[in-house]
């Protein structure tokens, strides 16, 4: 395993707050080496958290998770989400790498005391012990006695050792060849930095991994490293121990659950800043727009459209800079306050009580979930969006619309002001309603006359 020659390229990944594209940035490349040489380069190597880029719309942010990727294979060597709450202070980190750097000179100085705390509790467990073990470990330890066995398969192997009858000095000396590799080439090579208890129970077994967790000789700065690792490998236990260990796990997956939420909160900040930042894009255009019209001295008399859509982007730009001043609220569950009066059914209906008609037209309906209702308008075509993103199907509906409706109770703010300022620059009708129902909609469009 340890002469096996891998391909590890270390990425961030994580989803474009903007966007919402996955994207993946290769940050570093080991190279094809055998698995020893990229496991000693490990310990030498940072990777410093810092920004990537939307392949998509070039937006900056933050990475979600730190991968170590084989590249032959494909296979994924270890995935670590990327915490932003700041537990481990340069300090702190500055002393751990200390003592990773000095972990055989530390290990030398107690080594003798771990393999007999290590061989002891093999003893008494000794069934589940050798359970436990590999099939190369098995015959290592055969080795260290100089025996040999006639087994044929991983069962037969245990079944010959367990029956052998040993000694108790024969398993001591059994116990220490067999997981010398374990102990010297994969605990103590990798250290406790770079150590994976989830895999490692997979890997050597339940009892060893716990037994290391809990009596392996760290440094000071090490066993914080340790206090994480046993609410991974220590959920039940007996005697007096017991409740310490539940508590401990406890807290653990409370630690691991907060700093999730500070994942999440970190995300979505970016997720406001980028909405933020095309609000504030938005708002620059439409100041632009107006600057131009007022600097146009070639006009002597304008048109009455022309002065509807000023005073329109005008009303647009008050409604812009009154939400950045207001406190941010999650806008799905926030009614949008319209400046615009309603369609109202009595207001609209003319005196003579003539109808539009909508045959050919093609209505446009942001807000809620209204295209199953839409599926059944036969008099003209209805396009629908829930109005909670500004994707490439919301695009595609203000340029195919002849008229935009917004249910104002079902839609984000940025939603109506994107198809507000889209109806103002495309002299489109647009029109607010509370009201739901599609047909009830459209009768209220008949008899409300067109704006342009």
């Amino acid at each position: 395993m340890m002469n096996k020659m891998i391909h590890i390229k270390v990425l961030f990944k994580g989803h474009c707050p903007r966007c919402k594209r996955y994207n993946e940035e290769v940050i570093y490349d080991y190279g094809l080496k055998p698995y020893w040489v990229v496991e000693k380069e490990m310990d030498s190597v940072k990777h410093y958290i810092h920004d990537i880029s939307c392949k998509r719309c070039a937006t900056a942010f933050s990475p979600e998770s730190l991968v170590y990727r084989e590249s032959v294979t494909g296979s994924v060597y270890y995935e670590r989400p990327i915490d932003y709450d700041g537990q481990t202070n340069p300090e702190t980190l500055d002393l751990q790498m200390k003592e990773h750097e000095n972990r055989f000179e530390y290990f030398r100085q107690h080594e003798t005391e771990f393999w007999d705390g290590f061989t002891a509790h093999a003893l008494q467990n000794w069934r589940d012990s050798i359970n436990e073990l590999r099939p190369e470990e098995l015959l290592a330890g055969l080795a260290g006695l100089d025996m040999t066995t006639n087994a044929r398969t991983v069962n037969q192997l245990r079944r010959d050792i367990l029956n052998r009858g040993m000694s108790i000095d024969q398993k001591i000396k059994f116990w220490y060849a067999a997981n010398h590799d374990y102990v010297y080439d994969q605990l103590l090579e990798i250290g406790p930095m770079g150590w994976y208890v989830e895999g490692d129970v997979k890997q050597f077994g339940q009892l060893r991994t716990r037994y290391v967790v809990l009596n392996y000789p760290m440094e000071e700065a090490h066993e914080r490293l340790r206090t994480d690792m046993i609410g991974k490998v220590v959920r039940k236990d007996r005697g007096d121990n017991a409740f310490l260990f539940k508590r401990i796990a406890q807290l653990s997956d409370e630690l691991y659950r907060l700093s999730g939420n500070l994942r999440d909160k970190h995300h979505h900040i970016q997720e406001m800043r980028a909405e933020i930042e095309d609000k504030n894009k938005k708002i620059h255009e439409l100041y632009q727009a107006l600057k131009n019209e007022r600097g146009n001295k070639n006009i002597i008399s304008r048109d009455p459209d022309d002065i509807r859509k000023i005073q329109d982007l005008k009303s647009l730009i008050n409604e812009l800079i009154l939400a950045q001043d207001k406190p941010k609220k999650e806008e799905r569950q926030e009614e949008v306050v319209i400046e615009e009066v309603p369609i109202d059914f009595e207001r609209s209906d003319s005196a003579t009580g003539e109808r539009r008609n909508l045959e050919g037209k093609t209505i446009g309906i942001i807000g809620g979930q209204r295209a199953k209702q839409a599926k059944e308008i036969t008099e003209c075509r209805i396009l629908t969006h829930t109005g909670y993103t500004q994707d490439p199907e919301f695009e595609s509906l203000l340029k195919e619309s002849d008229e935009l409706v917004i249910l104002t109770q079902f839609v984000s703010h940025a939603a109506m002001w994107t198809a507000k300022a889209h109806a103002i620059d495309q002299n489109k009708s647009i029109h607010y309603t509370k009201a739901i129902n599609l047909y009830r909609i459209l009768d209220d469009i008949k008899k409300t006359p067109v704006t342009h």
